[in-house]
């Protein structure tokens, strides 16, 4: 078996059975697949457990229970958490993976016309949030469980309620109009986001970074923001932002200015400057929202 360094974070293969057209993958366990990858196939993925962050593209987003998320086929995308803030430590997540290339003849059914538009017109991925998504949550606990044509039934009830739920879903456009990746230059992005993830809660420096792949600073400024449009202390402060959404949905601190500090900021005003234009709400805002009950 070939070691991590190996692996190509970027191109996944789904691992379809036989002929089937639609795949289902229930994962359960501690963790999300930990690389930042992308398919051909489109997949639609439901949170039933757990939670943590989303990131497409250079996007990077909280993902809740009883989220589901649209996504397109290759956009690069990476599902995330943080073991000491993320209540419960396990994740349940249902994946349904197609392609539309492969099912065109299917979709192309004059029955099948207005799923057809929902998938092939999607002009971005996008979020169906938990108030307009939770009611499909048993359809998607089923799908692992069923073949033949009850899980065809199951699966066009699926696409039939996300047509009827369509305008109530949140872009993820990222602001990437074109990605395409080199092997290579998979490998040193994922490095730099699992090294990010890993490392945000203390100051992490360009020169730093930049020699994890081998890159002078200058270079390394230019790669990566050549390939996500962004800086990478945008990047950092994103990944921080996400962490501090977290503990505010799960109670995890007393107050705004404990979260900064916990999160890597140094201090609180920066903190609620950032968390603004990231999230267009202020963290007094998100926790009136988002907090967890009881």
């Amino acid at each position: 078996m070939k070691s991590s360094e190996h692996r190509k974070p970027i191109e996944f293969t789904v691992p379809v059975r036989g002929d089937e057209a639609f795949y289902v993958m229930d994962n359960t366990g501690t963790n999300f697949y930990e690389y930042y990858h992308r398919h051909r196939e489109f997949q639609i993925t439901y949170i039933v457990e757990g939670g943590g962050a989303f990131m497409l593209g250079n996007l990077i987003r909280p993902c809740l229970e009883n989220q589901i998320f649209l996504i397109k086929p290759n956009d690069p995308h990476l599902f995330f958490k943080d073991d000491r803030i993320t209540t419960p430590s396990k994740i349940h997540v249902i994946h349904l993976f197609f392609s539309l290339e492969k099912l065109r003849p299917f979709f192309d059914m004059t029955e099948m016309q207005a799923i057809k538009s929902l998938f092939y017109n999607l002009d971005a991925s996008k979020l169906l949030p938990e108030q307009f998504a939770e009611s499909l949550k048993e359809l998607f606990l089923t799908l692992d469980r069923e073949s033949g044509s009850s899980k065809l039934i199951n699966v066009i009830q699926i696409f039939r309620a996300l047509v009827a739920r369509e305008d109530h879903f949140i872009s993820m456009y990222s602001g990437l109009s074109k990605v395409n990746f080199q092997d290579a230059d998979g490998l040193r992005i994922n490095t730099v986001i699992k090294y990010a993830i890993e490392n945000y809660k203390r100051n992490i420096s360009i020169e730093e970074v930049s020699a994890l792949i081998y890159l002078t600073p200058t270079a390394f400024c230019k790669f990566f923001k050549k390939h996500t449009q962004k800086t990478f202390v945008s990047f950092l402060n994103e990944i921080r932002i996400e962490s501090a959404c977290q503990l505010f949905v799960n109670n995890k601190v007393e107050g705004i200015a404990e979260t900064a500090y916990q999160c890597g900021f140094n201090t609180a005003v920066h903190f609620n400057r950032v968390f603004l234009h990231v999230m267009k709400v202020s963290p007094k805002e998100f926790i009136a929202t988002h907090t967890r009950k009881g």
